[in-house]
């Protein structure tokens, strides 16, 4: 692995998911208390990016009425429109508390859906710097994380799951999708075997 052509992506690291008085982090908490997700979070993104690594957001947002999804959402979006969550401009929608964000890190806007490449310029961004090999982490573990890696790995990209630093709704869930589906189109480690293979 080379890291000036490796980026970690990290998917919807905002307030609504991560910090206590967010819409949905009820949710998540027996993932983000069981494995200690935002301080695994912040760990890898502070190491991948002392190392050279690009680091990449991706958060998701939505107008005040969810006109995005339509007249009918079902699924996981009619979820997030029950909870009034990730509403665009608001608290909840903003990049969490206590992450490590810099300047050089780089936001990409637009995401409304599941997948993080479509309507976006992600897949533009990573090219554009060079970038082979991406780590995914964030939210959701087999909703929007497992979407993208599925995009990636179509895509012709090296797909690295960081476990430790992604969560979802419910341990079972995440138990499942870790251990069923994320081997299927990525490599699945914690941040600590990620960066010690990038540091091979």
């Amino acid at each position: 692995m080379k890291v000036k052509q490796t980026a970690v992506v990290l998917l919807e690291l905002q307030n609504d998911f991560l910090t206590e008085g967010g819409k949905l982090y009820p949710l998540l908490k027996p993932v983000l208390e069981t494995y200690d997700v935002k301080a695994h979070q912040n760990e890898l993104i502070r190491a991948a990016r002392a190392s050279g690594m690009l680091i990449v957001h991706v958060p998701i947002g939505f107008s005040a009425d969810y006109r995005e999804m339509g007249d009918e959402p079902y699924g996981i979006l009619q979820a997030v429109k029950n909870a009034g969550a990730l509403i665009k401009g608001t608290w909840g929608s903003a990049l969490a508390e206590g992450i490590d964000i810099q300047a050089d890190d780089i936001v990409v806007e637009g995401k409304s859906g599941i997948d993080a490449f479509a309507g976006t310029h992600l897949d533009f961004v990573l090219r554009s710097h060079g970038i082979t090999t991406i780590a995914l982490a964030g939210q959701l573990t087999n909703i929007c994380i497992e979407s993208t890696m599925r995009a990636a790995y179509d895509k012709g990209y090296r797909v690295f799951g960081i476990t430790d630093a992604s969560a979802t709704i419910g341990l079972e869930q995440y138990d499942a999708s870790i251990e069923h589906n994320w081997p299927m189109f990525s490599e699945p480690m914690t941040y600590n075997v990620f960066l010690d293979r990038a540091a091979a």
